[in-house]
């Protein structure tokens, strides 16, 4: 047994070490692609959350909204009116981390005493506007619900003097708005539990006076309905309830403007600690209310588990692998086999070469023998026809003879003999098809249709045929052979016609690629379904008229021609009736 030489051994490593750089390159693909999968689907999430946020808020201002709309709608909100009005939203169940509900006064420094005075007949004797102090103004709280012992502590604080809250509130005043504040700790906080909050405020106007302008709203302000948000509560209700995002290790930071800082921390979420590795992270600004808040999402896994599925990726890796080890094997056989395939061949060439020198031989004699015979079998054809022509015009010229047998035999010997001259030239294309008689060129076929039209024209005439064609590409092929394939199709046509309908024949050409395929069609006879293959053979006619000079080898020169050029032709029905022949010829430069 022999093995491959070195160059074929090196050719195998090189497509081994090729293969598995491919499986390589295409697991790290997929990876990308897993990874890009969980990437889009962690931007969902981030998504989902930022709306989540924005629609509950957005909630939170149509509730404070309401509560400004009732002051509007009412002369007097009484403390057991507003109580009524919280209670009926039932938000304490339906929107978690909303604190409270509640209603701040604004107080002219004038009518502070009075103010104090009249909350103590309303049974607060120990009230007080706080924190106490002389101020250019003072704010209340007044109204807050649920009024419970924690949101007590609020009860009579002027959120007005707080730095943070005033800021809010004034803004609120001024551009008619619900505003959120910065971060604050809420009075409502107790030792434990402690979390950062902000507060929302919506504005509320007396009665009756015009607030187009910012000095107008100022001087016209009456308080503001607001809520107290504790942000750790709002935000585990907003991403509890995602089931997408709740428990698939996704964490949530959220600062208080655009700074990410520890003292502007707003929300932790349960997030990644020590044990875990980040994997996708996203930070975004979000305009909230007047305010700017940062998102900092973040996508983690624990260490010791696997949260991105790479299993297709380890699939592809291991197939890719195990099927390079199996291609570089089975080639190295292929290579062992080849070279004794080789030897095999070589020594069969060697014998085919001789037998196609034969071949060649036979071929170009055989040629030769069919120019030899046809020439030799064409010439006393020629001859009978010449004869039966001059005898035809010397019975003419005798006296007295009008023998219409005689006649009749001398036109049959003269059909026979144009029959027999019709049948050796067709047998002489038919033996030649394949062999091109000119240089195999880009010919134009508007040129050679014009010759052949040129040709049939007296027939043309004789029988009002109307021939038209489309577009005609250029085909590549030898001149004379194209001649002989639209000479066929077009006798074809003009005799096999219906004799009392008018002949329509059109040909017209459409590129196919790295070929032009041809229809010649007609209205004529039309050729059944059953005999559309057996008129390819030689010597098969439908018809058989001793009158008639068709051979019955035309349709077999035009596929033995175009079976040369490994092309082909076929017959269909034309619409309306007749045939349509189908053949492609190589496309033109």
């Amino acid at each position: 047994m022999k093995f491959p030489n070195n160059r074929e051994m090196l050719l195998t490593w090189w497509i081994l070490l090729f293969t598995l750089l491919l499986t390589v390159f295409l697991g790290y693909r997929l990876k990308l692609n897993v990874e890009n999968v969980a990437q889009r689907e962690f931007e969902r999430h981030c998504d989902e959350i930022k709306l989540r946020i924005e629609t509950r808020l957005a909630t939170h201002k149509q509730i404070l909204l309401g509560g400004a709309a009732l002051f509007d709608a009412s002369q007097e909100v009484s403390r057991e009116e507003w109580r009524i009005y919280v209670h009926r939203l039932s938000f304490d169940q339906h929107f978690n981390g909303i604190q409270a509900l509640g209603f701040s006064l604004w107080i002219p420094p004038e009518k502070l005493k009075a103010h104090e005075a009249q909350l103590h007949k309303n049974g607060f004797p120990d009230y007080r506007v706080k924190p106490e102090g002389q101020r250019d103004t003072y704010t209340s709280i007044i109204y807050i619900e649920p009024f419970t012992t924690r949101n007590q502590r609020a009860f009579g604080y002027d959120m007005y003097s707080e730095p943070i809250r005033n800021i809010a509130m004034r803004q609120a005043v001024d551009n008619n708005d619900a505003y959120l504040s910065g971060k604050v700790t809420l009075l409502q906080e107790t030792n434990t539990d402690i979390q950062a909050g902000t507060l929302m405020y919506v504005p509320v106007y007396q009665k009756n006076k015009p607030i187009e302008t910012i000095e107008q709203r100022r001087s016209a302000i009456f308080g503001w309905v607001y809520t107290p948000f504790r942000m750790t509560d709002l935000l585990n209700n907003i991403i509890s309830n995602s089931a997408d995002i709740n428990g698939s290790n996704f964490n949530l930071r959220v600062y208080d403007g655009t700074e990410i800082r520890p003292e502007n921390l707003l929300y932790q979420g349960d997030g990644n600690d020590a044990n875990t590795k980040s994997l996708f992270n996203s930070i975004i600004q979000v305009p909230f209310y007047g305010r700017i808040w940062t998102l900092h999402m973040e996508k983690y896994e624990r260490i010791g588990t696997i949260f991105i599925d790479y299993n297709k990726v380890w699939i592809v890796l291991s197939s890719g692998t195990i099927i390079s080890f199996l291609l570089f094997f089975l080639l190295r056989s292929y290579s062992t086999v080849k070279l004794q395939a080789a030897e095999m061949a070589f020594e069969l060439t060697m014998q085919l070469r001789e037998s196609e020198k034969k071949l060649t031989i036979i071929n170009a004699d055989l040629l030769q023998f069919t120019n030899v015979a046809a020439h030799h079998l064409q010439e006393p054809t020629r001859r009978i026809v010449s004869f039966v022509q001059r005898l035809k015009d010397a019975l003419k010229n005798l006296p007295n003879c009008h023998d219409e047998d005689v006649i009749i035999a001398l036109q049959f010997i003269e059909q026979s003999a144009i029959r027999q001259r019709a049948l050796v030239s067709d047998i002489q294309l038919y033996l030649a098809a394949t062999q091109p008689r000119a240089a195999i060129e880009s010919v134009p076929v508007i040129d050679i249709l014009t010759k052949v039209l040129e040709h049939f024209a007296p027939l043309i005439q004789e029988t009002h045929a109307h021939i038209e064609w489309g577009e005609l590409p250029m085909v590549t092929i030898d001149r004379p052979r194209l001649y002989d394939i639209f000479n066929i199709l077009l006798d074809n046509a003009l005799h096999y016609r219906q004799l009392n309908h008018i002949l329509n024949i059109r040909i017209y050409g459409e590129p196919k690629g790295k070929y032009v395929r041809y229809y010649v069609a007609d209205n004529g006879i039309g050729i059944p379904a059953e005999y559309r293959k057996r008129v390819f053979l030689v010597f098969e006619r439908l018809q058989v008229n001793d009158d008639q000079e068709s051979t019955g080898i035309g349709l077999a020169i035009v596929q033995r021609i175009l079976e040369s050029f490994d092309s082909s032709v076929f017959l269909k029905e034309t619409t309306g009736g007749g045939t349509t022949v189908v053949f492609d010829l190589p496309a033109g430069i």
